[in-house]
């Protein structure tokens, strides 16, 4: 029986399977990478605002939307990455 693998879902929530290696498997890797390295864009503005001039509450509120969004994303990833650790495990 061949186990599935979940692939990245996109903002609505819906996700999709594929069998884990082949075409599909490997522009799934290649999604995934995306919003790691996204998050990590995202983080290095975010990083210097303590430091900084202080933001506006809508600068604020803008930065904290995207980082939310961003951080969603990379533990949409993490969690995919953790499913395929625990299934080698098997």
């Amino acid at each position: 029986m061949t186990e599935y693998r979940r692939m990245p879902c996109p903002g609505d929530g819906r996700g999709g399977f594929c069998q884990p290696d082949g075409v599909v498997a490997a522009l799934s890797d290649a999604l995934e990478d995306d919003p790691v390295e996204s998050a990590a864009v995202v983080l290095g503005p975010v990083r210097s605002v303590p430091a900084g001039p202080r933001l506006t509450a809508d600068e604020s509120w803008f930065m904290l939307r995207r980082t939310a969004e961003r951080l969603a994303d990379a533990v949409n990833v993490a969690e995919l990455r953790g499913e395929r650790l625990e299934a080698a495990k098997r």
